[in-house]
């Protein structure tokens, strides 16, 4: 009886230790999602920040472009020396 003991509780002994390294495991796995999301999140901040950007830079050049043509309508205005 003391060996059937014996072997149980080697046999308990081994579950616990290998549920503690899956839980280890989880947890590692659990942290590499985390991040994922967390980065994934940062992706998408900066994806509108840089829509945001585009849009303001299509806008400055159009204002330049407009300041340009008053430039060159203006200069025709003036009469040359």
């Amino acid at each position: 009886m003391e060996a059937l003991e014996i072997t149980l509780l080697g046999v308990t002994g081994t579950m616990l230790l290998v549920q503690g390294l899956q839980h280890a495991r989880m947890g590692d796995i659990w942290n590499l999602l985390k991040r994922d999301r967390d980065l994934e999140r940062t992706a998408r901040i900066h994806e509108q920040e840089n829509t945001e950007l585009r849009s303001a830079l299509r806008a400055e050049r159009e204002h330049v472009s407009q300041l340009q043509r008053q430039v060159h309508l203006l200069m025709g205005l003036i009469p040359e020396a």
